[in-house]
């Protein structure tokens, strides 16, 4: 979006309506390399990354219920990215969407928007009709989401061209730009590294990567991560139901950064499990009965950590499981591999 060459297009299908937005243009330093997740032979579930600034984690809550209301939930690691990418969180547009016509509360001119929030909801919005209209199937596919944030930027227009020559590519990326450009009487149109830039602040676990924590045969879901219509709450993870005493096993090797009763930030969690994986992934199990493990202890894939409980804010035995991006909770299911715990 900070492009001043760049239009902000509803995306509907891949549809290209008028072009209205023009935002200011981010000349890069350095062209980091698409990072596509695990690397072949490599022991690890993540990729590497940039840092997200502390502006920008402050907003994970923001961005993971606009994530849930516009239909993507488990992509606000990558909501968090574009902010990172947009404003480094600062400011009171930190996603730069003060020209997007989506924007109906504050005029279309640069730095307009006096109100974060409002800004994350646009800015949200904008890019799930992108990851839509590229037919992303997961928060992992780097495919689809290449092709998501390059439209961001360009303009839905971007995609449904870019879909009928194969998809996302630099190449396509900066033919696109030369063709607008020249159209449209300007020196340059959008920032053609618009990718690697953002991607060098996202971090997704490879599918499959982690397992499910308890062994299949000995748990039912009660309940899934999303809003509960039932209450309006936003349930940050899976319920695994099991008898008490029941094993919980490590969903992938990491590293116990917080073993004990849970207090603040980790209240009404009981006696819970925190493991800190690699990069800025981790695993959360409450309301455990019993904990096995301690704080800075390593352990494996299909270690028993802990047992099922109803310890905390819990109405029957069950693990509560969380998996976390840049502390940002995400749909387990989308990284869980279809057998439990081994």
């Amino acid at each position: 979006m900070k492009n001043n060459t760049w239009k902000k297009i509803f995306v509907a299908a891949g549809v290209m309506l008028t072009p209205v937005i023009f935002c200011t243009l981010i000349v890069a330093a350095a062209i980091m390399a698409i990072v596509s997740g695990t690397a072949a032979g490599s022991q690890s579930v993540y990729s590497q990354a940039g840092t997200l600034s502390d502006s920008v984690l402050s907003y994970q809550s923001a961005a993971a219920e606009y994530c849930s209301q516009f239909g993507i939930p488990g992509y606000a690691p990558l909501v968090l990215a574009v902010m990172q990418q947009e404003s480094g969180g600062s400011g009171n547009d930190p996603m730069q969407c003060s020209e997007c016509f989506l924007n109906d509360r504050y005029p279309k001119k640069p730095e307009s928007i006096a109100d974060p929030a409002y800004s994350i909801r646009i800015g949200t919005e904008y890019l799930a009709s992108c990851i839509k209209a590229a037919k992303c199937k997961s928060p992992s596919d780097v495919s689809g989401i290449s092709l998501a944030l390059q439209g961001y930027n360009f303009g839905g227009g971007y995609i449904r061209w870019a879909l009928e020559r194969g998809g996302y590519s630099h190449t396509n990326a900066a033919e696109f730009s030369r063709i607008m450009a020249k159209k449209e009487g300007w020196k340059n149109y959008g920032d053609t590294d618009y990718v690697p830039h953002v991607l060098r602040y996202y971090i997704q676990p490879s599918n499959g990567s982690f397992a499910v924590p308890l062994r299949t045969g000995t748990y039912r879901i009660s309940r899934g991560y999303g809003y509960d219509s039932s209450n309006g709450e936003f349930h940050k993870g899976i319920d695994y139901a099991a008898p008490a005493g029941t094993n919980i096993y490590a969903s992938a090797a990491g590293t116990v950064s917080y073993a004990q009763f849970g207090r603040a930030p980790y209240g009404g969690y009981g006696n819970v499990v925190v493991i800190q994986h690699s990069g800025n992934i981790m695993t959360l199990y409450g309301h455990c009965s019993k904990l096995l493990v301690k704080a800075g202890q390593k352990v494996q894939q299909g270690e028993v950590i802990a047992k099922v409980g109803n310890t905390g804010h819990s109405t029957g035995n069950h693990c509560h499981f969380e998996l976390r991006i840049n502390n940002t909770a995400v749909n387990p299911d989308t990284y869980l591999s279809k057998n439990g715990a081994k």
